[in-house]
């Protein structure tokens, strides 16, 4: 794989284990009320940041 796609998907892996990691040992509970809505923002956000369009057109 190019350099390039190597370092967009590490930089996406580490965002979303990241998020992940925060939830699962329980550092998030305190500042948000629903993940989910979380991580359909975030996954939105870097399908926009690849230049794509996200589902329903929600960024």
């Amino acid at each position: 794989m190019p350099p390039a796609a190597v370092a967009l998907a590490l930089r996406i892996w580490g965002h979303l284990h990241g998020l992940v990691s925060l939830e699962v040992l329980g550092h998030l509970r305190a500042q948000i009320t629903n993940p989910a809505k979380l991580y359909h923002n975030e996954i939105a956000r870097l399908i926009s940041s690849l230049g794509l369009i996200p589902p329903n057109g929600t960024a």
